[in-house]
């Protein structure tokens, strides 16, 4: 009857560790989709306000400010900001809006001077890739990647001053 009993309460211990061992790989790799998904969106974001201000038509006033909203909207960046509210840590919550706060202002800055080749718009996209590489740093060690740092954090530097 021992046998019995301590062979069963080994068969059920085995059995919840793997099934926590199931749910952790099933959490890592959600955590992976939406991180990716929230990666790309950015990156859309970014380049779909750089595609408005080099159109050929080149919009101006309010046509300007809506399809640079529209742009950033349009990259579903904030939609995949709740995705991650449910999925990440507080760390990576915070990065995440840091990099979202540095994509709005370089939207900002493009409505004020829609110039991509302006010092004004190259600090804004300095702090953006910075934000981002560091968010994507935090990213790849909550999902346990080995190897080296991304290699961009702290890279980027600003526009030389006059």
């Amino acid at each position: 009857m021992a046998g019995a009993v301590v062979g069963v309460g080994s068969a059920l211990i085995a059995e919840r560790l793997r099934w926590r061992r199931d749910q952790e790989k099933e959490g890592a790799q959600t955590r992976r989709v939406v991180y990716s998904d929230f990666l790309m969106a950015l990156s859309r974001g970014h380049s779909d306000m750089r595609t408005v201000v080099l159109r050929s038509d080149q919009p101006t006033g309010d046509r300007l400010y809506g399809d640079l909203h529209q742009a950033l909207d349009g990259s579903g960046i904030w939609r995949l900001r709740q995705s991650l509210s449910l999925t990440a840590s507080a760390e990576i919550i915070q990065l995440a809006v840091r990099a979202c706060d540095a994509l709005t202002a370089m939207r900002d800055r493009l409505v004020e001077d829609p110039d991509i080749r302006a010092d004004a718009y190259l600090l804004c996209r300095a702090d953006l890739w910075r934000e981002n590489a560091q968010l994507r740093e935090a990213m790849r060690k909550d999902l346990g990647m080995g190897g080296p740092p991304d290699p961009e954090v702290g890279q980027y530097r600003y526009p030389a001053a006059p």
